[in-house]
This record gives C-alpha cells, structure tokens and sequence, in this order.
C-alpha cells in the first residue's frame, strides 16, 4: 500500500510541476502595479529581458476618478495615456493611448523600464492597478 501510495503522490507533483512551470506562453506578466496620476511618482518598474520584445501595459478595473466631490468609478480610458523610460538611458517613449483598456509598446530594447501613467482630467486624478505583458 506505501508503493500505490508513493507512485501516486509522485505522479502528483510531476503533474503540478508541468502545470505550474511548464506549457509554453507568448506571454509572461510582472507582478501588478498600483499607480496614481499627477502623484509625481513612477508607476512601476519593469525588466524587460528579450531583446525587441512587445511590452503591453494593461489597465485593471476598477480605475477611479478622485475629485474634490467625490471618487467616480473611469470605464472610458481615452482621457489617460502611458510612456515608458529606460532606467539606464533615460530615453522615453512617447505617450500611448489605451485602446480597451491596453497599449502596446513594441520591439523594445533590453532593458529596465519605468511606467508613467498620465491623464487629461483639469479636476482631479486617476488611480487604479495596471498589469504589464510580455509579448
């Protein structure tokens, strides 16, 4: 009864390990962001390891407009845009728009980038989470 026992608790694992480290993916995601508009602050860092690679910042719902009234939940994204600056060089990209929800940078070079969310509101700022995609 140990043998039955230890096979099927090796079969087990060996099926957790594929499940949880293998399979392959186009895509590959850093930990989630919190970011705050006009806070001064970058809003996130991100190791990008592939040479040319597409980087994607993805917005996460809820996103929320804080005013002076009060916080308003933002399901339209086109008031806010996101850059990214190399850490070692410090040449930025130009400021992209969210199309649902997503912006795409692509074939960047290796290397460590900062995320710097903006938005247009003249009343107040925008906070929410972002993800970031590897493509």
């Amino acid at each position: 009864m140990k043998k039955v026992y230890s096979l099927i608790s090796i079969v087990m694992m060996a099926v957790l390990a594929i499940t949880t480290i293998g399979g392959s993916s186009a895509q590959a995601s850093v930990p989630r962001f919190s970011f705050q508009t006009e806070d001064g602050k970058w809003d996130g860092e991100v190791g990008n390891p592939n040479k040319l690679a597409n980087i994607e910042i993805d917005l996460v719902s809820p996103i929320y407009l804080k005013t002076a009234s009060g916080t308003t939940p933002v399901s339209n994204y086109s008031k806010l845009t996101v850059r990214l600056r190399n850490t070692n060089t410090g040449a930025t990209t130009s400021y992209h728009t969210f199309t649902n929800g997503k912006a795409l940078f692509t074939s960047m070079k290796t290397g460590k980038y900062y995320v710097d969310i903006k938005d247009t509101y003249t009343n107040g700022y925008v906070s929410g989470k972002l993800d970031v995609v590897f493509k």
